[in-house]
């Protein structure tokens, strides 16, 4: 009579560790769409894309750390979480905000609408490669362009530079 208990007992604990391992071990997981924060390269959590530190947008997780990210006009920010896999993140930018390059990792850090190499951002659009649609500006607009989510960021410099 002892031995059904035990065996379901054991059965029991096989499955709640199965759990565990899939939801806390089984590689990223942040979801494609998402906003995230990235602390050195491998601590990635999720946040509203409205936050202040949601600096990147998730384009496409996968499931080992050696596949590699769709190509397209622009690269995506590679980070390997710490609980396996890879994250290809493209930046969380926002239509009428400006941004600079940020120095302490591969994005864009919110900045007042000055400076030379602060761009502000005209138009987002929701459309891979459609540069078309972008205010046209002269020569100096610039495009940034991702497949997946599909996202084509219309950028001009706030300082125009001296023909």
């Amino acid at each position: 009579m002892k031995k059904p208990v035990l065996v379901l007992a054991v059965l029991a604990v096989a499955v709640a560790a199965a759990f565990v391992f899939v939801q806390f071990a089984g590689g990223p997981q942040a979801k494609a769409g998402e906003c995230v924060t990235v602390t050195n390269r491998t601590e990635v959590a999720s946040t509203g894309c409205a936050a202040d530190n949601a600096k990147f947008k998730v384009g496409r997780v996968l499931p080992d750390s050696g596949a590699t990210c769709p190509s397209g006009d622009d690269e995506y920010v590679q980070v390997t979480p710490s609980g396996g896999g890879k994250l290809c993140l493209l930046p969380n930018l926002v239509e009428g905000a400006c941004y600079k390059p940020s120095d302490d990792e591969d994005s864009w850090g919110r900045a007042t609408c000055s400076g030379e190499e602060t761009v502000k951002v005209t138009k987002v659009i929701p459309i891979a490669g459609d540069a078309s649609g972008c205010p046209d500006d002269g020569d100096d607009q610039l495009s940034i362009v991702y497949p997946e989510p599909p996202t084509t960021y219309c950028l001009a410099p706030v300082q125009k530079t001296p023909a």
